[in-house]
């Protein structure tokens, strides 16, 4: 029986770039973020923000753990 590993990092940092409106995908395939002032120090913000980046991060990485695990059922 195989066993999978799940790795996740989420980094919070300060900077001075304009925000965004919707998490963007980046050419290493990680998601960011930038949110405002406000948000960036409320935890309801942060959340928001995180759970927002997280989910299409989730999602690709369950398609391409799925289109692998069918591929290795099918060749055997």
């Amino acid at each position: 029986m195989s066993k999978y590993k799940i790795n996740v990092t989420v980094n919070l940092v300060e900077c001075d770039v304009e925000t965004d409106d919707n998490p963007i995908e980046l050419e290493d395939g990680s998601y960011q973020f930038t949110i405002n002032e406000h948000a960036g120090e409320s935890i309801d913000g942060c959340e928001t923000a995180v759970l927002k980046t997280a989910f299409p991060a989730i999602r690709k990485a369950l398609a391409l753990h799925m289109e692998s695990v069918s591929k290795k059922n099918y060749s055997q």
